[in-house]
């Protein structure tokens, strides 16, 4: 009875904790009070109570519980309400976890077992072992923010000093250019001079001495007739010790521009010295037509060839001032052809080389206003096949590379009107297969580029009429596969970007009949592995496109007979990753389109083994990323 009096009138039980009353004495408990929604009122009486906060505390009602009889329920002690809990929180009967419960140990016992337990507990073990650890991590977190805290101040310094180390590296560069061509002129000095020193014994060594430094007060100069009887090694001593004599100077030009034509002369007038003594001659007389058009052709053919003799011979020139000599008789005799066209060539073979000393040429080449020379030589002489090949071949080699400088070059070339330039010289030849074969490759140079530049320049070339010049080049001269190698990478370049205006090129290339003729290349060259490379490049290209019109485009392809081409391409060259990556790519690109007409594409490159060609290049190539994803989307097409 006592207990029931106890009770909470709201919930109906005896409740341990703080009890709260009204203002007439009827008690309830204190969670049942927090309860309570607004309006608070006594439970019993319906008094308003007042914010909880106020709460009124019947702390005799609260002593009553607490001297109610009850029982731990671990050990079974009789004791009060207001001891049990405290008694159970000790109880020694009460079941205990391990210390290490978070780390997954399931153990509960008694106390009295539970230091036992903690000493053989790997899961306690494993906790007391990495206390300290955790303690040097915590550790190590606050240094390392510490040094965080100290470390941004100091980017903070370092951002400025980065800006001006850049501009400072900028200039390193062409310093370090001019050293390494200053060392390799001291060394070509060096060796001179104990050349000299070793020939000064006898006559024949004061004879060679006064050919190297100049001709002796008694020496004459010689007659033209008798330079014209001279030698290799006589012309160019004979150039060097009377270079002061114009006369001279454009005999012994002449006589090695003439000699060089054999091939056996080409190191024999490089080991006389004839490239220095002719870069010499053509720099004391630079308004002499003669000395440049003669230099222009000894130097084109000494400079030609690209093995380690050659690339040495084209390194000399340019550390004797070839370059710049060549570029300005350009200039200076922009109305005398066979200048233009002999400076065009020895500029293509001075600058070819790719490694860093041939772009370190051409870009001495670009330095020189050499660029705009062939641009205005095309220009002033468009009628002139020589001047044109020359010249689109010069423009191919010098505009050269993909790095900063390289596309630098390729906007110079479009800024001097080379893109005009080329594509006048393919519409006014039509019939000569070198002026055609070099001017796609100037096209396909300069046009290379996806950025907004290279892509103006594209759209140039298009504006220009290059497009029908290169398809009616490529239709001309089928049989030359150089030509169609070109051909087809120029097209694909020039059909490059998808925006409006890249499309309407890719158009207006089919329009021309560039499919057919990429195709007709295909079949006519199967087993040149660049003409297939590239004629797929063109194809993948001007296919780009799931339009109308680009639907059209692929079907043109099949129609043509290029997918069972590119098949073949891909079967024949199975060694060659770029050739796989283009023909697994242009595949994709014929046979998308989910109507009828793609889906007979689909079947027809199945019929014609590309789905065990595209198998067969994944397997050959595993290493090479672009070719297996080429190769899996075109998998996925034809599935």
């Amino acid at each position: 009875m006592a207990a029931q009096r106890l009770e909470c009138p709201v919930c109906l039980e005896v409740q341990d904790g703080r009890q709260h009353q009204c203002r007439e004495g009827h008690v309830f408990c204190a969670s049942c009070d927090s309860s309570l929604r607004a309006p608070r009122l006594c439970p019993e009486c319906r008094m308003a109570l007042g914010p909880l906060s106020q709460a009124i505390r019947n702390r005799s009602h609260e002593e009553r519980i607490a001297a109610l009889p009850a029982a731990c329920s671990h050990c079974g002690l009789a004791t009060t309400r207001g001891e049990v809990a405290a008694h159970e929180q000790g109880c020694p009967q009460r079941p205990r976890t391990c210390p290490a419960a978070e780390a997954g140990c399931a153990w509960s016992g008694l106390l009295a077992d539970k230091a036992a337990h903690e000493a053989t507990c790997p899961f306690a073990v494993c906790q007391r072992m990495m206390a300290p650890l955790r303690a040097q991590v915590a550790a190590q977190g606050a240094e390392n923010e510490r040094l965080q805290a100290q470390l941004a101040p100091l980017q903070a310094q370092l951002a400025p000093l980065q800006a001006q180390v850049a501009p400072l590296q900028a200039q390193v560069a062409p310093l370090q250019t001019e050293v390494a061509e200053l060392r390799a002129e001291n060394s070509l000095l060096r060796s001179r001079v104990a050349a000299l020193e070793a020939g000064e014994g006898g006559e024949e060594g004061g004879r060679r001495v006064r050919q190297r430094v100049g001709a002796a007060p008694h020496d004459a100069p010689p007659s033209n007739a008798e330079v014209r009887a001279m030698d290799v090694a006589a012309a160019a001593a004979v150039l060097r010790a009377h270079v002061s004599v114009s006369r001279v100077a454009v005999a012994a030009c002449e006589r090695l521009a003439e000699l060089c034509m054999d091939e056996q002369n080409d190191h024999l007038a490089a080991e006389a010295g004839a490239i220095e003594a002719v870069a010499a001659a053509m720099q004391a007389y630079p308004q002499e037509a003669e000395v440049q058009r003669h230099g222009c052709t000894t130097l084109r053919i000494v400079c030609f060839g690209n093995d380690a003799a050659g690339l040495a011979r084209k390194q000399r020139a340019a550390g004797a001032g070839a370059i710049e000599a060549v570029a300005a008789a350009m200039h200076a005799h922009l109305q005398v052809a066979g200048v233009q066209e002999h400076g065009c060539t020895t500029l293509t073979n001075v600058c070819s080389g790719d490694d860093a000393a041939g772009r370190a040429r051409m870009q001495r080449v670009a330095d020189a206003g050499a660029i705009e020379a062939v641009a205005a030589a095309m220009q002033a002489h468009l009628q002139v096949a020589g001047v044109q090949e020359h010249g689109c071949g010069a423009l191919g080699i010098v505009c050269c590379g993909t790095d900063a400088a390289g596309l630098a070059r390729k906007q110079r070339a479009a800024g001097a009107g080379a893109i005009e330039a080329v594509a006048a010289a393919m519409q006014a030849h039509p019939q000569v297969a070198r002026v055609q074969q070099q001017g796609c490759l100037a096209l396909c140079i300069v046009c290379c580029g996806t950025d907004a530049a290279g892509l103006a320049r594209s759209q140039r070339v298009a504006d220009a009429g290059a497009i029908e010049a290169i398809v009616a080049a490529m239709q001309a001269h089928s049989l030359v596969a150089g030509m169609q190698e070109q051909g087809c990478a120029a097209l694909a370049n020039v059909c490059s970007g998808t925006d409006a205006a890249g499309r309407a090129r890719k158009q207006r290339a089919a329009g021309a009949g560039a499919i057919e003729a990429v195709a007709a290349a295909l079949q006519a060259h199967p087993q040149v592995a660049r003409v297939q490379e590239q004629g797929c490049l063109a194809l993948r290209i001007v296919c780009c496109g799931t339009d109308a019109a680009g639907l059209a485009r692929s079907q043109r392809v099949a129609d043509a007979g290029a997918i069972e081409a590119i098949v073949a391409a891909m079967q024949a060259h199975l060694l060659v990753a770029g050739l796989q990556e283009q023909g697994c790519a242009a595949l994709a690109n014929v046979c998308s389109g989910t109507d009828a007409a793609g889906r007979a594409r689909k079947q027809r490159a199945a019929g014609a083994g590309a789905i065990e060609a595209v198998a067969a290049a994944m397997q050959a190539h595993p290493q090479v990323a672009s070719v297996q994803a080429q190769g899996q989307r075109l998998r996925d097409l034809l599935a």
